[in-house]
Formats: C-alpha cells, sequence, structure tokens
C-alpha cells in the first residue's frame, strides 16, 4: 500500500526505529543503545517524510509493521529548503556529534553511489520490519509491487546496507553487491547493491 495519510510518518519512523535498532551504522550513530531509539526517530521521521513528498514508501496494510521506502534518482540530492522543509531541524536535538556522522556517512554514500550509476534509476533508501514480525513474508510483501513496476518500466535499483545479513536476503530479491569496503573513518562495512542494468 502506498502512503498517502502523513499521519502514518511518525508510525514508519517508529518501526524503522526498531528495524534499525541493531544495525550497524546507526549504532555507530548513536552508541548510547538507551538513546538509539529515541534519537533515531528524527533521522527516520526527516527520511519518510521526504520520500513522501518526492519518492514512495510501500506499508503494510493497516498497523506499520514495515516498510520500503523509495526515492527516484533524480529526488537524492536536497537543497537546504527541502531539508527545512521535511523536518530535519528537529535532528539538531540529537547532538553535533551523532549529526555529524550522519552528514559524513550519507556524503561518503552518495559519493560511492554517484560513480556507480549514471542512468536514471530507483533507490532503495529503507526497508524496515518490525523486529516482532520479521520471517513472516513481509520483505517480500513490501519489496515485489515495486520491483515488477520497475522491471515493466525497465529501471534499474540500487540500495546501500551496513548489515552482512541483509547481503543475502537482497539477493534473493536480484540485488548483485558491486562495492564493498569499510566506511572512511569507521569500522562500519557498507555494501552497495544493484538489480537490473547501470
Amino acid at each position: 500500500m502506498n502512503v498517502n495519510d502523513r499521519h502514518r510518518i511518525d508510525d514508519i519512523a517508529r518501526v524503522l526505529g526498531r528495524a534499525f535498532y541493531q544495525d550497524p551504522l546507526f549504532t555507530y550513530f548513536f552508541p548510547d543503545d538507551q538513546r538509539r531509539q529515541a534519537l533515531s526517530h528524527h533521522t527516520f521521521r526527516f527520511l519518510a517524510l521526504h520520500a513522501h513528498h518526492r519518492g514512495e514508501i510501500c506499508t503494510t496494510p493497516g498497523s506499520v509493521d514495515g516498510a520500503a521506502v523509495w526515492l527516484p534518482s533524480q529526488a537524492l540530492h536536497r537543497s537546504v529548503l527541502d531539508m527545512v522543509r521535511f523536518g530535519a531541524l528537529p535532528m539538531l536535538r540529537q547532538g553535533p556529534a551523532a549529526v555529524k556522522r550522519q552528514l559524513d556517512a550519507g556524503d561518503a554514500m552518495q559519493k560511492v553511489h554517484d560513480a556507480l550509476m549514471q542512468k536514471p534509476h530507483a533507490y532503495l533508501l529503507l526497508l524496515g520490519i518490525d523486529p516482532q514480525k520479521q520471517g513472516q513474508g513481509l520483505a517480500t510483501r513490501l519489496l515485489q509491487p515495486t520491483l515488477d513496476r520497475l522491471d515493466r518500466e525497465g529501471l534499474s535499483a540500487y540500495l546501500d546496507t551496513h548489515n552482512p545479513d541483509n547481503v543475502s536476503l537482497y539477493r534473493r530479491f536480484g540485488f548483485e553487491v558491486v562495492h564493498e569496503a569499510l566506511m572512511p573513518g569507521t569500522e562500519v562495512r557498507h555494501w552497495a547493491m544493484v538489480r537490473g542494468n547501470r
């Protein structure tokens, strides 16, 4: 189901916070286990709101048990106005160190992305499923409709992941690793994956 109700943005941000609680990148962004979910909520809300306006969010009907957040390649670079419009300012509550870690990581991933992908494509920004609901086929329900549409349109798809367990999951959907390295200045490993021709 495509999200057309802005009130669901907070529910989406909450489920993403639970889904990414143990993710190596978000553990690096927010090292404090007790505060990670609350702090990451600001990031996920901003990303979801941006995608709500510029891309597509697929989520489960009724209660939000998971979400796939997509952006078209032409919406990857955000202006300062976009940052303000879509709620980046509350991220300042995360503290300057956490904000800098996120900005640096975003820049590093974007450089890899830009180098690898020249043609129009879809970017799977986030896929998150509530840990209590994993293993029930939700990833397929969230991803397959968009992947089928991309196939019909002849568009490739790109994603970043920092969790080694996700690499095999995404391979099942036709993604292949095109880049693997440590994120600059961190111990966090980064995989970039592509589905279709680039």
